[in-house]
């Protein structure tokens, strides 16, 4: 038996913008099987996590990462379902990264195309610690992602990476967020994808220079190629500041692929259909290569039909 979930309030922006503009948070509505396959991790060692959801389940799965001091460790999930699969998941994952420790976690989503899944991960950074995500979201119907770091620790760390494909009628919806309250703390947030169909992508990322956090230095950047004039990308980036001696930066490129591109491709032989074919998995690639996980790589290149 199924019953319909209402939920709202999903990936909220810290710094609330027009309302018109409808960026400021998420909701959606999803039927989902009453019964939930619940599961929940305490992971403090690298490992390999393979979740494979089978059609109309409603799953909900919780992992804590940590690092203790001046250790390094990788957590890899993928999540994935047969292509036409359809259901209901949450995922949460909170990282914590003691003194001097450093921890990458790699999310890669493959689930099929009737799929909704909200993913939230939290971090937290010690002085000298450093968390890095790799993320890559390629299937489901509806999939909101969010990834949240605290830096409070001296010389903390945060970078994040993250591809994605929206295509036919797929909503993505991205929130990122750096919080810096300790000293000399850093962030780099990259995002390159494709949205093509009719599909829909937002994209928040906020960098907040909290008092307290002289000498942090912050840069978001974003890729978006646009291959349909019916798809919509929304992007909000965004730097607050409550400090004086910091640097933020944020830049944004967006757009089709330009003639002189297409002219590279077609003297090559190369048609432009093929070429956005090309140019799609090679966003989707360039993030890809941070895996340090052979099969999980070759299972991305096998959903985009390189083998």
């Amino acid at each position: 038996m199924s019953k319909t979930l209402s939920i709202k309030n999903i990936n909220t922006s810290p710094a609330l913008t027009w309302n018109w503009l409808k960026m400021n948070r998420a909701s959606v509505e999803v039927d989902a099987d009453e019964s939930v396959i619940r599961d929940s991790k305490e992971i403090c060692g690298s490992q390999v996590i393979h979740l494979d959801f089978e059609d109309g389940k409603n799953y909900s799965h919780e992992q804590t990462v940590t690092a203790e001091e001046g250790k390094e460790i990788t957590v890899i999930l993928d999540y994935s379902s047969l292509p036409e699969a359809g259901g209901f998941s949450t995922i949460k994952t909170k990282l914590i990264a003691k003194p001097y420790s450093k921890i990458h976690l790699v999310k890669v989503q493959l689930l099929g195309s009737n799929f909704v899944q909200i993913d939230e991960t939290y971090g937290e950074c010690d002085d000298n610690a450093r968390i890095e995500v790799t993320q890559i979201e390629l299937g489901g119907s509806k999939v909101f992602a969010q990834v949240k770091n605290e830096l409070k620790g001296y010389k903390s760390k945060f970078n994040s990476s993250t591809a994605y494909i929206t295509k036919d009628n797929q909503v993505l919806d991205l929130n990122y967020v750096s919080n810096h309250t300790g000293a000399a703390t850093e962030t780099k947030m990259i995002v390159k994808g494709v949205v093509d169909g009719k599909s829909s992508k937002t994209y928040r990322g906020t960098i907040d220079f909290k008092n307290g956090c002289a000498g942090a230095v912050g840069d978001e950047q974003e890729e978006v190629l646009i291959l349909s004039p019916a798809a919509v990308n929304k992007s909000l980036p965004t730097i607050l500041c409550d400090e004086e001696d910091v640097s933020g930066t944020h830049g944004a490129t967006l757009g089709r692929l330009g003639n002189e591109e297409l002219f590279y491709f077609q003297s090559r032989g190369i048609s432009e259909k093929e070429a956005e074919k090309i140019m799609t998995r090679a966003k989707v690639m360039a993030v890809a290569q941070n895996i340090p996980d052979e099969q999980t790589v070759e299972k991305i290149k096998k959903y985009l039909g390189e083998e």
